[in-house]
């Protein structure tokens, strides 16, 4: 009786206080970084941003695969690279200005807008996935990105 009434009054104090329990954690991986790096084309117009998410794993046999990506209003084509327990996700939003005789635009020529005046909700961003052995999606959603400084060569290359 003494040892139930022990940990009746453990399990009581442990869900009383917001101390997170391993085996009831709802959630299967942490955020530990959302940066986004703008980056603009030789060309008049053509400019884009890359997202770059870095989630933890709780549980490296949960074995996550990311389904969305919604950046700041924007639903996002990305890929997914696991290396141990930490999930990195790049996405790019690519975006062109309708620019008269584009075709025939010098390049170098700075234009009116920048990427961050045709982003619709900034927001608006969040991460949608599933575990190896569920069907059930998950959202983990970003609070902000964070502007990060351009690093090697950024502009998407076609395939």
């Amino acid at each position: 009786m003494n040892n139930y009434l022990s940990i009746v009054i453990f399990w009581v104090l442990a869900l009383s206080c917001n101390a997170p329990v391993p085996s009831l954690h709802k959630d299967k991986v942490l955020l530990i970084s959302a940066e986004k790096t703008v980056w603009f084309g030789g060309r008049p117009g053509v400019r884009g941003i890359v997202y770059t998410i870095v989630l933890q794993a709780i549980n490296t046999k949960d074995n996550i695969k990311i389904t969305s990506l919604k950046a700041e209003g924007n639903i996002i084509t990305f890929t997914q690279t696991n290396s141990a327990n930490l999930i990195i996700i790049k996405g790019n939003l690519q975006m062109t200005d309708p620019v008269d005789n584009f075709e025939n635009a010098p390049s170098g020529l700075h234009c009116e807008n920048s990427a961050e005046d045709l982003i619709p909700n900034k927001q608006d961003n969040w991460i949608e996935y599933k575990t190896r052995n569920s069907e059930k999606s998950y959202k983990v959603h970003i609070p902000e990105f964070v502007s990060a400084e351009p690093e090697g060569q950024l502009i998407p290359q076609r395939q």
